[in-house]
């Protein structure tokens, strides 16, 4: 175990005794994970993947910084970086999924496009509101972590506000899943269609995920800190690892059994028209601004 001291005490940053070897575990487990994703990312030349790659090396650090902290629980050199890369990592995780919908989009339906949106600006779009969301966050994140108990009031507020607008993307996402899957059914033949599945499953699995663990979040912080389920929450280590880092854990390992570079090609993923295949009309209009174009791929 590490340093212990009474969380009364006025120094002490930690809510609760935190558990070394659990923490060592995870840091062990996320550097896993992360290091699958970089070797996929490489091998299947997925560049995308970048994404879900911050995402696990944030997991991965927050936990590596977490076992100091332990041991120097009244730090904030040490606390404030492990606290916030593990509020934050889980949004990366998110963004990824929004940038693979627009590569399936762009690799499955044959106008490349869902409700009239490019795949290529349906990615970007939606990386932007996961961007809105991440600002949100932080900036509740680093009021949080104040000494005060009304700012840190007041930064709960507004990363609970964060939240519940990451969580109401995710619904608005989940619809254009399902108008995908949809028209998939009617447009794209057996072998795509089978492919196809496979990152569906996937991705309502990881979004589930992520919604068990944003949901754990909006409990443990919509309440001040006298309520009592507020209390149980944010005193009890055993809850941030079973809705929040397990979950995390479980979704970053789901895209590495079921990567999306075996089943979208290199280049489909970067928006990269095959030769011999021909844009319409209004792709071709869409893409006179190579700026635009380089945004949307990056996403």
């Amino acid at each position: 175990m590490g340093k212990c001291i009474p969380i009364t005490d006025k120094d002490n940053l930690w809510s609760f005794c935190p558990n070394v070897p659990a923490a060592v575990l995870f840091a062990v487990l996320f550097a896993l994970t992360s290091g699958v994703h970089i070797f996929q990312a490489h091998h299947y030349k997925t560049p995308f993947c970048w994404a879900i790659i911050m995402g696990a090396l944030w997991e991965m650090i927050s936990f590596v910084i977490r076992v100091p902290s332990i041991y120097n629980p009244t730090s904030l050199g040490l606390y404030n970086p492990w606290f916030l890369l593990f509020l934050l990592a889980p949004l990366w995780i998110n963004a990824f999924c929004y940038m693979l919908l627009g590569r399936m989009v762009f690799q499955y339906l044959p106008d490349r496009k869902l409700y009239k949106l490019r795949a290529q600006r349906m990615a970007l779009c939606f990386v932007i509101l996961d961007i809105v969301s991440f600002i949100i966050q932080i900036g509740g994140g680093l009021l949080v972590l104040s000494k005060n108990l009304q700012t840190k009031q007041t930064g709960l507020h507004i990363y609970t506000a964060g939240l519940a607008l990451q969580e109401f993307f995710i619904f608005v996402f989940v619809f254009l899943v399902f108008s995908f899957q949809r028209r998939l059914k009617r447009e794209a033949g057996p072998e795509a269609r089978r492919k196809a599945k496979k990152l569906l499953i996937t991705m309502y699995l990881s979004l589930t995920l992520i919604s068990i663990r944003i949901l754990y979040r909006l409990l443990e912080f919509a309440s001040s800190f006298t309520s009592k389920l507020t209390q149980e929450l944010w005193y009890h280590e055993v809850w941030q690892y079973c809705f929040d880092a397990l979950p995390m854990f479980l979704a970053l390992v789901l895209f590495n059994v079921i990567h999306p570079g075996t089943l979208i090609p290199g280049d489909k993923s970067k928006f990269i028209v095959p030769v011999g295949t021909e844009l319409s009309e209004q792709e071709k209009t869409g893409n006179s601004s190579n700026e635009a174009v380089m945004a949307e791929r990056s996403a």
